[in-house]
């Protein structure tokens, strides 16, 4: 597999694109990051001054937009298939209740439908890591609840971006306008796109060793304005990056879904001569995953195969303090090759 094509130099698209006729007719507003999005949903909910009920295998990061708001959070169990450990009318009651796509894999949301319809919470679908990526059905992930968040930015290159989705009539008509976009492309938008030509001829094990480079020194310097890691504060720049206000090139949609789904099945390859267990076992048709996600108590022997191609790999989630120190195994163990240079 060219991983040069496929992970440092992917096509542009032909004809540009925008999220918003793609996720259509669901409403979009755009913001700096989902976790913007994912306040206004719960503004949208009814969950300020209330409760929100969300998983305990998630980022802590999440949390700063039910802080942003005044909410409450409350953790729902997740097993090892990342579906709800159990019975959702053991829950507590709660004003909106969060299922998430995980890795860009569909949940069953019929456990949360049932759930909203006994408490009055209102759903919010998850999919920041599932852009592009449908259910069994052909339905788009995050169209399929009353409120649903995307977050472009982890799966297009570009230097921010998250998207609220309201497909309900009574909430759309209460949607907030949509700020102002930044004036200006941003400056790391451009230098990828500028990079592109120059990681192609340096290849894919050459690129990946000198941007894992550029991002140590961007943690370095600046991680603490683009992404503070907390609970309690969320990210800067709130408003949306100037390229998600007018058609999209850096990427087809058809051919990074493509180019996902052959990567999974690349990285799969690697998983299996290494002995790793993935999280998902098979790719449904229609899935555009975020990554490959796989289980290991061994992260940096893991890491070393992957590595070796030119792929970078991350561990995930950054457990919330809540639920860190009775966090079962299951949430400690997953590894994930991320697909975006």
């Amino acid at each position: 597999m060219d991983l040069t094509a496929t992970v440092y130099a992917p096509p542009r698209a032909k004809s540009p694109w925008t999220i918003a006729s793609l996720y259509a007719p669901s409403a979009a507003r755009f913001y700096g990051f989902g976790r913007h999005a994912l306040a206004d949903a719960l503004r949208l909910a009814g969950a300020p001054g209330g409760r929100v009920l969300l998983p305990s295998f998630i980022c802590r990061d999440l949390l700063a937009s039910a802080a942003a708001v005044g909410a409450e959070p409350a953790f729902y169990a997740v097993g090892p298939d990342l579906a709800p450990a159990e019975d959702p009318g053991r829950w507590p009651a709660a004003a909106a209740v969060l299922a998430v796509d995980y890795f860009g894999f569909p949940q069953d949301l019929a456990p949360f439908q049932a759930y909203a319809r006994r408490t009055g919470a209102t759903l919010i679908e998850d999919a920041a890591h599932a852009l592009f990526s449908r259910d069994a059905a052909g339905r788009l992930l995050g169209t399929r609840a009353p409120l649903g968040i995307l977050s472009p930015r982890k799966s297009l290159p570009l230097p921010n971006g998250g998207a609220l989705l309201v497909g309900e009539p009574r909430l759309a008509a209460r949607v907030p306008p949509q700020v102002p976009f930044a004036p200006a492309a941003g400056r790391r938008a451009a230098l990828k796109s500028a990079a592109r030509p120059l990681l192609a001829l340096a290849g894919a094990r050459a690129a990946h060793a000198g941007l894992s480079a550029l991002r140590a020194l961007r943690g370095a310097t600046d991680a603490h304005t683009l992404d503070p890691g907390s609970e309690r504060v969320l990210p800067v720049p709130a408003v949306p990056c100037a390229e998600l206000g007018r058609p999209l090139a850096c990427a087809d949609p058809a051919v990074e879904a493509s180019r996902r789904r052959a990567l999974w099945s690349f990285c799969g390859g690697i998983a299996r001569r290494a002995g790793l267990a993935p999280v998902f076992a098979f790719l449904p048709e229609g899935v555009v995953p975020y990554g490959y996600a796989f289980r290991t108590n061994a992260p940096v022997e893991a890491a070393a195969p992957f590595s070796a191609e030119g792929l970078r790999v991350l561990p995930w989630p950054d457990l919330p303090d809540a639920v860190r120190s009775a966090a079962p195994d299951h949430h400690r163990n997953v590894a994930l090759v991320h697909f975006l240079w």
